[in-house]
């Protein structure tokens, strides 16, 4: 069934010469199925704004609409280094002061968005950064126009990820070059070179495929995105043994799990993203309803529910105007949002701590009493008594607010009580 209402993913890849439009569709497993794909003229890099233009006349994206930007990898940065395992009580602060030990820039003139995880008794952080100056041209295209950029990322990062398949992954133009080395669930090299002349890019990749098979990845297979096609011959004199494969458009079967993509920078807040994401559950619920009542309609006619059926029918009508109603308040929640917006750099990791509280205060059982309660950073460090410290993490688990609940120490059994301590990552 087309739902065109819907909340939808659509992706915008810069290449040399075209702009490629990509509209994904969610399914109810939270991945996205590419359904539509465009290409719009980009003669110039200053005509970007045109092609946008052409964009939005074509496809009319929506306010809850993820709109999701992939740029030349020579705009990004990524770093990897560890932090011990203490520094997730001030992560943002520890990220940001090892980062000006490995990025000669200021800070404050970059976007940049962390990920991180436990590996082997440390804290594994891959950082994605970019220039404001190189992002923002981009960006102001979009606001001109009232469309609200979501993301920006490299664009061969996604194709590989979107591919999921290991292998070498090469794109670029006539004015540059770009190498990724993906081994199915993360790149483990990238190398870009501007060029003059050597289009076929023989010295790029004479100069990189040395350093890529140094990673210890078998090379088996090399894909090439549009441009890079004319390094085929290239490549095949170079690695006689490889097997290439030259992708101009992404095939329709392709999915995409955006939650999961670790190479983005996200330009608006986790606020409003999460109340994109309710709006998106809301309209489900009332589409589950009508499909529901669709149905129902004529088994009731079928059985003589004359009655009923004129009930369901008043309630189609209340759900109807409710829905108009939300159209409009909809509309005039438009320049709030913008202003939200503007104020989400400022906001962006602040925690809701009432809500916090009131779910804490739902979900643990009656028979628990804390003793402390800390919020730092992104989670939350309980310490108390219980009949059961195994109920208190069940319970905290199936909360939709926490993820990640584990006991900070061994659990001490005093009598009939156990004494706990908790550390609870906020979703």
């Amino acid at each position: 069934m087309n739902l065109p209402w819907l909340p939808e993913t659509k992706l915008l890849l810069i290449e040399e010469g075209r702009l490629l439009f990509l509209r994904l569709r969610r399914s109810f497993g939270g991945r996205a199925r590419v359904v539509e794909q465009k290409e719009y003229a980009l003669p110039r890099p200053e005509d970007f704004g045109v092609a946008v233009a052409a964009m939005k006349s074509d496809c009319l994206p929506r306010l809850d609409d993820l709109l999701l930007l992939g740029l030349p990898l020579e705009i990004f940065t990524i770093v990897h280094f560890t932090l011990p395992l203490a520094a997730a009580e001030n992560l943002d602060d520890a990220v940001g002061y090892e980062l000006m030990r490995h990025v000669p820039h200021d800070l404050e003139g970059l976007y940049w968005c962390y990920r991180c995880n436990e590996e082997e008794g440390r804290l594994a952080v891959s950082v994605t950064l970019a220039a404001r100056s190189r992002v923002q041209s981009y960006l102001a295209a979009f606001t001109a126009l009232g469309l609200n950029l979501s993301a920006v990322f490299p664009a061969l990062f996604l194709l590989a990820w979107m591919v999921q398949e290991p292998g070498l992954f090469l794109g670029g133009g006539s004015g540059h070059n770009e190498m990724v080395l993906f081994d199915g669930q993360a790149v483990n090299f990238q190398a870009f070179e501007s060029v003059e002349g050597d289009t076929a890019g023989t010295g790029f990749l004479l100069h990189n495929l040395p350093l890529a098979e140094n990673r210890g990845q078998a090379l088996e297979k090399a894909f090439l995105w549009s441009p890079a096609a004319g390094m085929a011959e290239s490549l095949a004199r170079l690695r006689p043994g490889l097997a290439v494969s030259e992708i101009n458009n992404l095939p329709e079967n392709l999915s995409l799990d955006w939650s999961g993509f670790p190479y983005s920078i996200d330009l608006i807040s986790p606020q409003v993203l999460r109340r994109r994401r309710l709006w998106f559950k809301f309209e489900v619920a009332a589409v589950l309803f009508l499909l529901v009542a669709l149905i129902g309609q004529p088994l009731a006619v079928l059985a003589g529910k004359r009655r009923h059926l004129q009930k369901l029918e008043k309630r189609l009508a209340v759900v109807r105007l409710e829905a108009d109603k939300l159209s409009g308040i909809r509309k005039q929640n438009q320049a709030t949002i913008s202003h939200f917006e503007t104020l989400s750099g400022l906001v962006r990791e602040q925690s809701v701590t009432i809500d916090l509280l009131k779910e804490l205060t739902e979900v643990i059982p009656q028979d628990t009493w804390l003793r402390s309660l800390a919020i730092r950073a992104r989670k939350i460090h309980l310490q108390g008594t219980s009949a059961s410290a195994t109920t208190v993490v069940k319970s905290l688990e199936d909360s939709p607010l926490f993820k990640g609940v584990h006991f900070d120490s061994p659990v001490v059994k005093k009598g009939s009580s156990e004494t706990f301590k908790i550390v609870v990552e906020l979703e």
